[in-house]
This record gives structure tokens, C-alpha cells and sequence, in this order.
């Protein structure tokens, strides 16, 4: 299925995401063809380019016609004042990263809303990425369930694993202890509302960050959780995508979570990116879903 805007045109490929082409990204764009990138981004929830071969001054340029460019929290006891990219390398000695559904940093009162990722290198096989649609895996929710769940807060922490892992790898002594008192835990709403499209998503992450609901026992937030994450899980609500160099993903971290599959180790892949800020999250219950925002 394919949506022709002025600018360049988009085919839709799964759930969620679409294939954009037609548009040069190394320049900045025009005010129209960027109001209808942020227009095909909300809408398709994830966008791919083929071919495109960004480098690293250029993507971030890219980025910076979303919004600021974010500065990682880790970044900052490291001596960095200026937002850049990251460049995330898997092979032998490094051992791929997250490989479960997760939203980037959401224990910062604002966390990032768009990503970029540009990929340099590619294994012989694996490395895919996956995007999984809240938007959708709310909607798709019986109307009693989303009653329950709108209006609820979960408590969000970088005081678990991230911590340990920031300081083994620094190497700097006492870091984790400087991050956890820069960087209280936090209450998220656990739907939130998309300020451009007026989508309703749930905004989730891994339980190690994500570890309760506020205000519920433990054992009740767990059975909650529990079915949410088996929920948003389900293949009708993802897409996946097989990497090649020159290749760039941009996604709406509103409305999805996504997870790097590990199943390329030891070998090699190579990927550049960048996180935009954004809002902090909010439900605004009086809100509708603008119908100019589905995607077709």
C-alpha cells in the first residue's frame, strides 16, 4: 500500500512502518517536505530508507530539523556538553545489547521521542531490529481494560542493571551512586497521549527499569505488567527489519518500543545513532485521535 505525498512517497510494511522514497536527506529540507515527514513518521509509527549513506554530520543535521538533540545522561559524567551520536559496535568483544522491547532512557522526565539510527555495517546474518506498536497494542485492548489502565502511573528507575553496567564499563569508581542521586526514580503515565496525532500508546519498558505500578502491590502491578509485555509481544502488532549499510530507521518513540536481535554474535555490526528530546509523557483523557494520522 502506497501514499504519495508531495515531497516523496511511502509504502506501508507491516503493523507499522513504511518504506519512504524519493526524498534526499542530505540536505536540509524545505518546510512542506518536512511537514510531511513528521506527518508520514506519526502516522507510520517507524520509517526505512534504502540507500541513503548518511554521515555523522549529516544525520545529526537531520535530527536537529526534529528537535534537540539529546544528551545522554551518562554522557554528561563522562565531561561531554555536546549532543552527538553514539556509535554502537557488536562483535567478539562487545556482546550485543538489549534484546528485549524497551523505550530509550525513560527514567529521565523527558525522554527522547524520535531516534535515528544509521547502519554501517552489516553481519552475514542476523542483527535484524524490531519495532512493536503501543498505539496499536492499546487499541487492540478490551474497552474495561483500557478504563483500568488509563490514568494509571508506573515507577520508572535507572538504579538496576544500568547503574552496575555505567560503572564496570567506565571503570570509574562510585559513578553508579553519582547517577542514582542525579537521577531519582519517577512516575510515567502508563497510557500516554501522542501530542500531535492524539493517539493513545502505552508507554512501557523493560522491568528493569519499569518496575511497578504506583499505588498497587506488587503482586497486583506484576500481573498487570506481566500481561502487557505478553501483549505488546504479539507479531500483529510488530515489524521487523533486515539491515543493510547506507540504510536509516526513524522511529516515534510514543508509539513503540523496540528491541536489537542478538543473534549475530560474534560477528560484527556496526550502527550510528541519535535520539531527539521531547516532551515530557502525559494522558490528557479528553483528547481523540485525529483520523489525518492513520496510516494507509
Amino acid at each position: 500500500m502506497t501514499r504519495r505525498y508531495a515531497a516523496f512517497e511511502v509504502e506501508k510494511i507491516g503493523a507499522l512502518g513504511a518504506i519512504v522514497t524519493g526524498l534526499e536527506l542530505k540536505q536540509s529540507l524545505a518546510s512542506e517536505a518536512l511537514s510531511e515527514l513528521r506527518h508520514a513518521l506519526v502516522s507510520n509509527e517507524v520509517l526505512f530508507f534504502r540507500d541513503i549513506f548518511l554521515d555523522a554530520e549529516e544525520q545529526l543535521a537531520l535530527a536537529r530539523q526534529f528537535g534537540e538533540i539529546t544528551l545522554y545522561p551518562i554522557e554528561k559524567f563522562f565531561g561531554s556538553v555536546e549532543p552527538g551520536h553514539q556509535l554502537i559496535v557488536d562483535d567478539a568483544e562487545n556482546y550485543p545489547g538489549v534484546d528485549m522491547w524497551h523505550s530509550d532512557v525513560s527514567w529521565l522526565e523527558r525522554p527522547p521521542v524520535t531516534a535515528l539510527i544509521t547502519c554501517l555495517e552489516v553481519p552475514a546474518y542476523g542483527g535484524d531490529t524490531m519495532w512493536t506498536s503501543t498505539s496499536a497494542a492499546y487499541d487492540a485492548l478490551s474497552p474495561r481494560m483500557r478504563s483500568l489502565l488509563d490514568g494509571l502511573e508506573t515507577v520508572h528507575s535507572c538504579h538496576g542493571n544500568f547503574v552496575e553496567i555505567a560503572e564496570r564499563k567506565s571503570g570509574i569508581k562510585g559513578l553508579g551512586e553519582r547517577i542514582k542521586q542525579a537521577y531519582p526514580e519517577l512516575k510515567h503515565p502508563l497510557v500516554r497521549t501522542h501530542p500531535e496525532s492524539g493517539k493513545r500508546s502505552l508507554f512501557m519498558t523493560d522491568r528493569g527499569v519499569m518496575n511497578r505500578i504506583a499505588g498497587l502491590p506488587q503482586a497486583e502491578s506484576n500481573a498487570i505488567l506481566g500481561f502487557l509485555e505478553a501483549h505488546v509481544d504479539q507479531p500483529r502488532f510488530q515489524v521487523r527489519w533486515k539491515w543493510a549499510p547506507g540504510q536509516l530507521a526513524i522511529w516515534d518513540g510514543r508509539t513503540t518500543l523496540h528491541r536489537g536481535v542478538s543473534d549475530h554474535f560474534p560477528q560484527r555490526r556496526v550502527i550510528r545513532r541519535c535520539t531527539v528530546d521531547g516532551e515530557a509523557p502525559f494522558f490528557d483523557p479528553g483528547r481523540a485521535p485525529d483520523p489525518a494520522y492513520i496510516a494507509s
